[in-house]
């Protein structure tokens, strides 16, 4: 076949499948979907009408739920929940169901389970409580039989800002909303409502209090045997969640945490409920109850309802009040008085409370007259409802405090740790405080490539102290002793150490020590460095990364000296006498970090505070690649500033370059260079060459191979 006939028979080809495609594939396709859709609409038009009320209410709570899920670090809690479903087998966790010891075990299996299938990311570790507080919302709204109440509140819930808080966390309390929404909407007479009580153990331990709550109402609307066996089981349902709570302040108990009271508990909690504050916050400089009050408005207006109704003999009002109060009662009765208490404890009462203020939206005022105007009715209930929708949304946007302002309202470990990763070096300790804090230090390591020291962690602070039980003063004491041998071991033969602390945490075991710092022992050791050099550090929100560098070898009086010795001088007054290059691990990688450690000393005393700069460039007259510019010591202490120095004193300062993601296979030179104030380069002389432009020398030749840099 000649070139000619090749082209005509391509051409023939092309012509019959174009002819296929138009006149078989794409009506065959058309008809297709235009089947399956007329089939979905056919099927959406036949479901009843509170089917599809559901479907549209579950897709409008899980838009404002998806939305930004994990756009905030892990914090403390949702850390631990991480360590039980990736530390523990199944078997492990399927013996926790009934192990008193584990307060929410059923969680933690199914999430083990959904971990296993998708992995343990911020988002997919969230999902399971966004899509279960997704589905409280659209069953909830269902307790309503008709509308506009459905759709009151639909919008009452979804902008809540506690719901959001719970159905953007890793825990389990999404989770127990939905079960506590699921028993709020069913009668003891349907076997959902039995099947519901017999998983609320499992889903938490404090279910135990609404199990005995929910019996109350049968137990009254029955006669004879049946309220005997309704009232035992209540009792001891109770009875099993006093022995619970009891045994959870004994174990959270801590000598000297502030405690509260339970007027004050009971504040706490009705802001938490409307609005996720405390009583004593503010929104836009305004005090919370002063924001909250539609909410509580609308709360007592519906309650007032229920009471009247309650009176009639409506069974479901009755036992709509008993979830909505008593569980509150009780929670701040028990927790009220120790510095264990949490508002989450009851939120299987919040359900119940968003019933009631939705029912107050009904409140309607008659003849009413305004002005010359006279009006037969005023839904005043309404315009209290919009009003707390509003407060709603301002919570939830409020800058720098609400969930969807965009600021951080989760502990920044994420951020923390990804500057801990581009500074921490091989003579490094790391110190982690509190010791619980570990699950999130490791989860947090996927930051970088590269492997992070073990942390240092001192659990002197949590072990008690051990002679007076009562004596707060020698117990501090005894732990500052101990704690300071501890460190002085843990820092031995180290050039520098790092502490990462989420001081709020730390708090709870370590007590501030004044009320100009919030940090105990651990913290003013670094905050306040005495014999060592500040070398900066990160404070973010709800954790922070601190430093102090040793100007001798920890436990020793000798300075650190380099591993490559390096005769150069810059300008006529420092003296870099040689450096410390070498892998966290065993390569370099992309996105990980070149660890830099520059021993300079001063040959006569300096002028100027000198700025040093390290980069990582291949035509080095070129921008590089990356780089690290600044002060030495971060410009922290008198070490920071070259014009401090001594005269031959020696001064090591530690620094990273951060590897690009991507970076091509290649060689690649490390230049260091000094600048003054104005931005004037100091020429360089070596002995040993690889000095560029007079002004930059080459202290290390890299060459990537395969996406991994190796030191040579």
């Amino acid at each position: 076949m000649n070139d000619i006939a090749l082209v005509l028979w391509l051409e023939r080809m092309y012509r019959r499948l174009r002819d296929t495609i138009q006149t078989r594939t794409i009506p065959a396709l058309q008809s297709y979907f235009e089947e399956s859709r007329t089939g979905a609409e056919v099927v959406w038009s036949r479901s009843p009408a509170h089917i599809r009320w559901f479907v549209f209410a579950f897709l409008f709570a899980a838009a404002s739920r998806f939305w930004r899920l994990d756009m905030q670090s892990l914090w403390l809690d949702e850390g631990a929940t991480w360590a039980e479903v990736t530390g523990k087998s199944y078997a492990v966790l399927a013996r926790e169901l009934i192990s008193p010891d584990a307060a929410y075990p059923l969680y933690h299996l199914l999430l083990k389970g959904w971990v296993d299938l998708g992995g343990d990311s911020e988002f997919w570790l969230r999902l399971p409580s966004a899509l279960f507080g997704a589905l409280a919302i659209a069953l909830l709204t269902l307790f309503v039989p008709r509308q506009p109440q459905r759709g009151f509140l639909l919008v009452l819930a979804a902008t809540a800002p506690m719901f959001l808080w719970h159905a953007q966390d890793a825990k389990v309390y999404s989770m127990l909303l939905c079960v506590a929404v699921g028993l709020t909407m069913s009668h003891w007479r349907q076997k959902r409502w039995w099947a519901l009580l017999l998983v609320l153990p499992f889903v938490h331990r404090l279910g135990f209090l609404m199990i005995a709550v929910l019996l109350i109402t049968p137990a009254l609307q029955h006669t004879g045997r049946r309220r005997t066996a309704y009232s035992i089981a209540a009792f001891c349902a109770g009875l099993i969640s006093v022995v619970g709570i009891v045994d959870s302040i004994r174990a959270k108990a801590v000598l000297g945490a502030p405690t509260v009271f339970p007027l004050r508990s009971l504040f706490d909690l009705v802001a938490r409920f409307l609005a996720d504050r405390r009583w004593d916050d503010q929104i836009f400089s305004l005090p919370v109850w002063l924001w909250i009050l539609p909410l509580l408005a609308l709360l007592l207006l519906g309650t007032k309802q229920a009471v009247d109704a309650a009176r009639t003999g409506n069974a479901q009002s009755l036992q709509l009040l008993f979830l909505a109060y008593i569980p509150v009662l009780m929670i701040v009765l028990s927790y009220g008085t120790t510095s264990s208490f949490d508002a989450r404890y009851a939120v299987f009462s919040a359900p119940a409370w968003f019933v009631l203020m939705t029912n107050g939206a009904s409140w309607t005022v008659h003849n009413v007259r305004l002005g010359k105007r006279h009006y037969s009715f005023v839904r005043v209930g309404r315009m209290v409802l919009l009003l707390a929708i509003a407060v709603n949304l301002v919570n939830l946007f409020e800058p720098a405090r609400g969930i969807f302002s965009g600021a951080p309202v989760k502990e920044e470990w994420r951020v923390v740790m990804r500057e801990l990763a581009n500074r921490v070096n091989r003579n490094d300790v790391v110190v982690l405080h509190p010791p619980y804090a570990l699950p999130l230090y490791r989860y947090y390591r996927r930051v970088t490539p590269d492997p992070l020291p073990r942390p240092v962690m001192f659990t002197v602070f949590s072990e008690g102290y051990r002679g007076s039980s009562t004596d707060l003063v020698a117990q501090r004491e005894y732990q500052r002793r101990s704690f300071d041998v501890q460190f002085k071991a843990a820092v031995a033969g180290k050039h520098r150490a790092l502490l990462v602390i989420a001081a709020d945490h730390a708090a709870q075991i370590d007590p501030p020590i004044d009320a100009q710092s919030p940090y105990g022992w651990v913290g003013l050791y670094f905050q306040y460095p005495q014999k060592t050099w500040p070398c900066g550090g990160l404070d973010r929100y709800g954790v922070a990364l601190l430093c102090q560098s040793f100007p001798s070898i920890a436990g020793t009086a000798d300075a650190p000296q380099p591993e490559k010795r390096i005769d150069a001088q810059f300008g006529e007054e420092l003296t870099l006498r040689g450096i410390t290059i070498k892998p966290l691990g065993i390569f370099y990688q992309p996105n990980g970090t070149i660890p830099i450690e520059l021993y300079w000393q001063a040959r006569q005393p300096p002028l100027q505070n000198y700025h040093m700069f390290v980069h990582l460039c291949q035509r080095c007259n070129e921008p590089p690649f990356a780089q690290n510019d600044g002060p030495p010591l971060m410009g922290y202490g008198e070490a920071g500033m070259t014009k401090t120095w001594l005269v031959d004193d020696p001064v090591h300062d530690e620094r990273s370059i951060v590897i690009p993601k991507y970076i091509k296979a290649g060689n690649y030179a490390v230049i260091l260079g000094v600048y003054d104030d104005s931005g004037k380069r100091l020429p360089v002389v070596s002995a040993e060459g690889g000095v560029l432009g007079g002004d930059r020398l080459i202290i290390a030749t890299i060459r990537v191979i395969n996406e991994s840099v190796i030191i040579r």
